[in-house]
């Protein structure tokens, strides 16, 4: 499908995940004989590399995550940035809870991605390099 539409880049938040998620299944199911699902010079793209970036350390964004409790377990607490705390933030719907559909997925990341983009800041945007 990527060949098919002349694709060359994914973008997922957090995606290492999706990558050895896929990468792992396709080993799994083919026995090994296929190692690798995505085509070898595919880029990607990482929305949550990205939020890092933009929202991580900016004062609206700690605002909002102390104001609702949204910080990892650490000993030194973080803001957490999954994708359903980003979306809540950037639509302020802090009601929002997410369903798991691969359809509400790619949607909410999808917004994210725009925030990110629409912010002209220089950012990493590849999962390596």
């Amino acid at each position: 499908m990527m060949a098919r539409y002349n694709c060359t880049t994914i973008c997922a938040h957090n995606a290492g995940f999706d990558y050895r998620a896929l990468n792992n299944t396709q080993r799994w199911v083919t026995k090994s004989k296929y190692r690798y699902f995505f085509p070898y010079d595919c880029v990607w793209w990482d929305t949550l590399k990205m939020s890092r970036q933009i929202y991580k350390n900016r004062p609206s964004y700690e605002m909002f995550c102390s104001e609702n409790n949204y910080k990892t377990k650490h000993e030194t607490p973080q803001n957490r940035l999954t994708a359903e705390i980003l979306h809540r933030f950037l639509t302020g719907d802090n009601d929002f809870i997410e369903s798991h559909t691969g359809l509400e997925d790619v949607l909410i990341e999808t917004q994210i991605l725009a925030q990110c983009l629409r912010q002209h800041k220089k950012m990493i945007k590849e999962l390596w390099g």
